[in-house]
């Protein structure tokens, strides 16, 4: 699990919650076979009436992106189901 602060002072949990098997692409491709992807969930941890927020990067360890990756992957992310 990773912290991070958006621009509105708000704090949010970032967390892997699952990963994609990558048999069906998300984008289309000629050559290559789809990749697995990470589902990151965030969770806004300062204001509970914030909705959760879930979006799918590329695969590997939560730890390797950098805060401005996440803050812009929390920019994207849609509300979770």
């Amino acid at each position: 699990m990773r912290w991070l602060t958006d621009d509105a002072g708000r704090r949010w949990a970032a967390e892997r919650v699952g990963r994609t098997s990558g048999m069906i692409a998300t984008k289309k491709t000629k050559s290559s076979f789809p990749e697995p992807a990470d589902i990151i969930r965030f969770t806004c941890e300062s204001d509970k009436g914030e909705p959760a927020r879930e979006v799918t990067t590329r695969a590997g360890l939560l730890e390797q992106l950098t805060e401005s990756e996440l803050k812009a992957l929390l920019n994207i992310a849609p509300r979770a189901p």
